[in-house]
Formats: C-alpha cells, sequence, structure tokens
C-alpha cells in the first residue's frame, strides 16, 4: 500500500481552470485580509499607497466572480439555506461583540465622548448635546445650536468648558 492518496488532476478543462481562478482569487483575498489586519483597513498598502479598503472591496468582487463562474461551470449547486444560517450566525456573533463592548465601556470608568469614543481627559473643550450629552466641542462643530424651550435653531454657537471644570470632584464643583 502506497504512502501517498493516489489521485489525478480534474480533467475537464473548463473546470480545472474555474476552480484554479477560484483559489486563485481566495488567496488574493486572504492577503489582503491579513494585510487589513496587521496595518489596519484605513491605511494603505506601502508601496503603491492603495488604499487598503479599497483592496480589499476589489478582492471581495473578484472573489464572487470567480465563485459564481465556479458555481456556473460546475453547476449551481448552493445551499441558500445554509448561506442564509451562516449569516445569521454571523450577524448573532456581531451582536455578542458589540455588546461585550459596549459592556467594556461601561466597567471602564473614564467617560468617552459618545461622538468619537475617545476618552474625555479634564483638560478637553467639551461641549453638550441635547441627545447624547457632553461631548468633545470639536465633534460637535458644525452641528446646529438650538433653544432648548423651543427646539427652533438659534445660530449661536455652543458653549463650551473644560471637562475637568465640572467633572464630579473638580475645584469647581469642589
Amino acid at each position: 500500500m502506497a504512502d501517498i492518496t493516489l489521485w489525478k488532476p480534474e480533467p475537464d478543462v473548463l473546470i480545472h481552470q474555474a476552480l484554479g481562478k477560484a483559489l486563485e482569487e481566495a488567496g488574493e483575498l486572504s492577503a489582503i485580509l491579513a494585510r487589513c489586519l496587521i496595518q489596519g483597513i484605513n491605511e494603505g498598502e506601502p508601496v503603491s499607497g492603495k488604499p487598503n479598503r479599497k483592496a480589499l472591496f476589489d478582492e471581495i468582487a473578484d472573489v464572487l466572480a470567480a465563485t459564481q463562474w465556479l458555481r456556473e461551470i460546475v453547476g449551481d449547486g448552493l445551499d441558500e439555506a445554509r448561506v442564509a444560517r451562516k449569516l445569521a450566525g454571523f450577524r448573532l456573533w456581531q451582536q455578542m461583540l458589540e455588546d461585550d463592548a459596549r459592556q467594556a465601556k461601561a466597567d471602564d470608568d473614564t467617560y468617552q465622548c459618545p461622538i468619537c469614543t475617545v476618552a474625555i481627559n479634564d483638560d478637553d473643550l467639551c461641549a453638550t448635546d441635547i441627545e447624547m450629552g457632553t461631548c468633545h466641542a470639536a465633534c460637535l462643530e458644525g452641528s446646529p445650536v438650538v433653544d432648548l424651550e423651543t427646539g427652533e435653531p438659534t445660530g449661536g454657537k455652543a458653549g463650551t468648558f473644560r471637562y475637568g471644570d465640572t467633572a464630579p470632584g473638580s475645584a469647581a464643583n469642589g
């Protein structure tokens, strides 16, 4: 008995090429996924400068095209119910991760700007949004200022303050 599994390559040249092309495109998608993890999705390829986000979606498009071509050549056997179950599972996973992130944020004793989610430090210039609460003033730049009683825009500028001046235990609130 041989120590290897004996096999022959796919004999149909179209199926062989479609399988190879799908594999090649999947490999290219794998490479850009790794680059996005390592460098960040909003960064760029170091030599060409091509944004990682653009490269990612280019490769996703290539994989979709290659797999559609493969499905057409071999006869579509895609299990749509499996796709739906898998997608539902991914969405459930996403919800779990988002819940964990919210809990971690709630457990953190530093207050974060609800717009940019960056911690607000005592010396940061802040403003108050009627729906979101205390935010970095820069994050609210361009937002309308309204009369709190009428809800009508005033055309004025938002009042700002240093976060530490209003934080519990500060000299201003001492």
